[in-house]
C-alpha cells in the first residue's frame, strides 16, 4: 500500500517515508524526517556486534597502552571514517597522550618470613608478587591478621578496631565479609568500594602499617586455582606503602602455631559479620619491592561531522564514551584473586562505545544537523579520566563554543526501561527536554543534577560546560571477568541511542545557546557515582585530572555554596591534607572523604601558587 500511495502522490514522498520509518522502529510518536532517517540506523544487531568486536580476545580488555586498546582505537578509527567523519585528531583520527603502561621489577624483591630461629626466604613470581602501586622500599616488622583490612563506619564494621598495627605488616583477605551473600551489607552498590585494593592498602597505610600483604580470600575460592597478581597491563602512581600479593602457603606459615587458620577466622568472620583479627604471636616478615615505572602512549579517538548552518556550524556538540577497560585487571577490578584473567568491559565500557558510533553513523546517514558534531572516544578513563582531561585542554573545536557534552558510560544493562540521566540541571534547557524526550520513548528516567561523577562528562563540567551522563545503572558484574557481551541488553541499548540521537539532534539544531549552571557538584549523587564508591560527606570540589608534578589532590573546580567554597578553597589549589590525612593523589583524598561523616569539622591543608594555607571545613551531607 505504501508503495502504491507514493506513485499516486509524489509530493508527500517525505511524509510517507518518514511514517514508515516511524513503523519500522516502533516508535510511538514521529519526529521530524531526518530524526527520523537517522533513527532507522540505530539497530539493536548492529549495536551488539559492536560490543562483540570491541571484547574480542584479541582486544584483551582494552587496558590503555596496550596492543588490544590500540586496535581498539583502530577499530573505531575505521567505524569513523566509513561513516563519512572528518578526522579530529592531531594524527588523523588519534589525538595522543603519554600513559604508565605498567612496572616491571627491578633489584631487590625479597620476602623474608621468620618464625622462632626459622627464616625461610620466597621467591618473587611463585609466593608474592608486588602490586603495581606498591611502594619501592624495604620493610620489616611483627605480622598482624587484620581480617578484610575494612574500616566502614557507614556499616558498623572495622577490621582494625582495638588492633595496634603501627609499624607492623598487616596481612589482610581479598573481597569483603559473605560476598556471595546478596544480602550482605557489602553487596550494596555504595559498599563496592570497601572491597577494592585501594581501600585496604591506604586503610592499612592510614593506621599507621609499614606494610600489607593480601592473600586470596578462602575458603570460598579455594576450589579455584591459586594466582598470583601480575604486573602487566597499565599502572598507577604509588600509594605510599610497601603491597604484595602473597600465597596461601605464606599466610600459612605466616599463622604457623598461631591455634588457628585464616579459612577458620574467614568463617568467624562471615558467620557473625564482627572482625576477628589478631596478632601473630613470633610471626615477622621482612620486604623489599623494587619496581621501574613503564610509560607508553594510548589516545582518544575523535571524529568530525560538520554543521550544515553556515552561522552554527562553528559551535559543536560533543559525544563521548570511554573505549578502555581494565585489560587483565589491575587494583580496581572487583575480582582480585582473578587477575590475570581478561576483564572485557562489555558494558563497562564497549556499550557506551557502540553507541557513539551508532550515533555518529545515524547523524552521518541524516546528513548532520545545523551545528557541527564531535564524536570522541575517550582512553584511559580507567586510569583517572586521562582521555577527557587531554581533550578538554586541546580540543578540535574550542571550548567556549561547545554548547554540550553528552557522555555514555554502562548504557548496556538496561533493566525496566530505565535509564539513568544525570547532569540535567546543569543547563536550564535540559530537564524538560530529557524529560519530555524520556516521555515520548516510554522510558522510567531516573534523573538527576548532579554532574560530578568518575567519568567522562566530570572535566567538561569543571570547564562550565553543561553535560548529560547517561547509565543503565549498577550490576554485579561491573568491573569483573563476567562483564562479558552476552549479559548486554541489545534492545535496551538501541533504546539509549535512540534517546541520545533525539536529545543531541534537538541540541545540535535549536537558534539559541544553553543557559550553563553549576548545579550541585556532589549531593545528588547518581547510581553509578554509588557503584563507584561515590558516597560519604559532601564537600563540594571538582578534581583536575591532569598530572602534576605537586603531590596533593588539585581542584579543577569548586561548587558555589559547597562546603569547599565556604572554606575558601578555588579552582587550581592542591589539597595535601585533609582531616589530618597527608594527600599524596586524588586516591588519598577520595579516601579521606568517604572516612569522614556529614556535620564533622574538618582541618584542609592546601597549596596555592606555590603558598601553604589552612581552613576548616564543616562537611555535608550527600543526598
Amino acid at each position: 500500500m505504501g508503495c502504491w500511495a507514493m506513485r499516486r502522490r509524489p509530493h508527500r514522498l517525505d511524509a510517507i517515508r518518514a511514517l514508515c520509518l516511524c513503523v519500522i522502529a516502533g516508535l510511538t510518536a514521529c519526529a521530524p524526517l531526518a530524526e527520523q532517517r537517522g533513527e532507522a540506523g540505530l539497530d539493536a544487531t548492529w549495536l551488539l556486534n559492536e560490543v562483540k568486536g570491541l571484547t574480542a580476545p584479541e582486544m584483551a580488555g582494552r587496558a590503555a597502552g596496550t596492543p588490544g586498546a590500540d586496535r581498539a582505537a583502530r577499530h573505531i578509527a575505521r567505524r569513523f571514517r566509513e561513516a563519512g567523519l572528518q578526522p579530529g585528531g592531531e594524527d588523523g583520527y588519534f589525538q595522543w597522550f603519554e600513559v604508565v603502561t605498567g612496572v616491571r621489577l627491578g633489584e631487590p624483591n625479597r620476602l623474608r618470613l621468620r618464625r622462632g630461629e626459622e627464616r625461610v626466604e620466597h621467591a618473587v613470581g611463585h609466593a608474592f608478587v608486588p602490586f603495581r602501586f606498591s611502594a619501592s622500599g624495604r620493610a620489616e616488622g611483627e605480622v598482624v591478621f587484620a581480617g578484610y583490612g575494612i574500616t566502614a563506619p557507614d556499616l558498623d564494621y572495622d577490621d582494625y578496631a582495638r588492633l595496634d598495627v603501627a609499624r607492623k605488616i598487616v596481612l589482610v583477605l581479598t573481597h569483603a565479609p559473605r560476598e556471595r551473600d546478596e544480602s550482605s551489607p557489602f553487596r550494596k552498590p555504595e559498599a563496592f568500594h570497601y572491597t577494592e585494593l585501594r581501600h585496604k592498602v591506604i586503610n592499612a597505610r592510614e593506621h599507621g602499617a609499614r606494610a600489607i600483604i593480601v592473600v586470596t580470600h578462602e575458603p570460598n575460592h579455594r576450589d579455584e586455582p591459586e594466582r598470583l597478581t601480575p604486573l602487566s597491563g597499565s599502572g598507577t602512581a604509588e600509594w605510599g606503602l610497601v603491597a604484595v600479593h602473597a600465597s596461601r602457603r605464606v599466610a600459612a606459615a605466616l599463622f604457623a602455631g598461631s591455634g588457628t587458620t585464616p579459612a577458620e577466622l574467614q568463617q568467624e568472620i562471615d558467620a557473625r559479620l564482627e572482625p576477628r583479627s589478631r596478632a601473630l604471636p613470633g610471626a615477622t616478615a621482612e620486604l623489599e619491592v623494587s619496581l621501574v615505572a613503564e610509560r607508553g602512549r594510548t589516545a582518544n579517538v575523535i571524529g568530525i561531522l560538520p554543521g550544515r548552518d553556515p552561522r552554527l556550524r562553528e559551535e559543536a556538540v560533543v559525544l563521548g564514551a570511554h573505549y578502555d577497560h581494565l585489560g587483565i585487571g589491575n587494583e580496581s577490578s572487583l575480582a582480585p584473586d582473578r587477575i590475570g584473567e581478561i576483564h572485557a568491559g562489555a558494558d563497562d565500557n564497549a556499550s557506551g562505545s557502540a553507541a557513539v558510533l551508532a550515533l555518529a553513523r545515524g547523524f552521518a546517514g541524516a546528513g548532520g544537523a545545523r551545528r557541527t558534531l564531535v564524536f570522541a572516544a575517550f582512553g584511559a578513563e580507567e586510569l583517572g579520566l586521562l582521555g577527557s582531561t587531554r581533550y578538554v585542554k586541546s580540543p578540535p573545536i574550542p571550548l567556549d563554543r561547545t554548547l554540550a557534552m553528552l557522555n555514555f558510560d554502562g548504557v548496556g544493562r538496561m533493566r525496566g526501561n530505565r535509564l539513568h540521566i544525570m547532569g540535567v540541571d546543569t543547563a536550564r534547557e535540559f530537564r524538560p527536554l530529557v524529560a519530555a524526550i524520556g516521555a515520548d520513548l516510554g522510558l522510567e528516567l531516573r534523573l538527576s543534577g548532579n554532574a560530578i561523577g568518575p567519568s567522562d562528562q566530570t572535566p567538561f563540567f569543571a570547564r562550565d560546560r553543561p553535560v548529560l551522563f547517561f547509565f543503565t545503572g549498577p550490576h554485579g558484574n561491573y568491573h569483573r571477568p563476567s562483564d562479558t557481551w552476552e549479559k548486554i541488553n541489545a534492545e535496551g541499548l538501541r533504546l539509549v541511542a535512540v534517546a541520545a540521537y533525539r536529545i543531541a539532534g534537538r541540541l545540535a539544531d535549536q537558534e539559541t545557546r544553553l543557559t550553563f549552571v553549576r548545579a550541585d557538584g556532589g549531593r545528588a549523587g547518581s547510581a553509578r557515582e554509588r557503584a563507584r564508591g561515590g558516597y560519604g560527606a559532601y564537600f563540594g570540589s571538582v578534581p583536575d585530572f591532569s598530572e602534576s608534578s605537586v603531590a596533593g589532590a588539585r581542584l579543577g573546580a569548586v561548587t558555589p555554596g559547597s562546603p569547599a567554597e565556604k572554606a575558601g578553597l578555588k579552582a587550581g589549589d592542591v589539597i595535601v591534607k585533609f582531616a589530618g590525612m597527608v594527600v599524596r593523589n586524588l586516591e588519598d583524598f577520595a579516601f579521606a572523604l568517604r572516612s569522614r561523616r556529614a556535620g564533622e569539622v574538618v582541618e584542609v591543608m592546601y597549596l596555592r601558587d606555590g603558598a601553604a594555607h589552612g581552613a576548616r571545613a564543616t562537611l555535608e551531607e550527600r543526598r
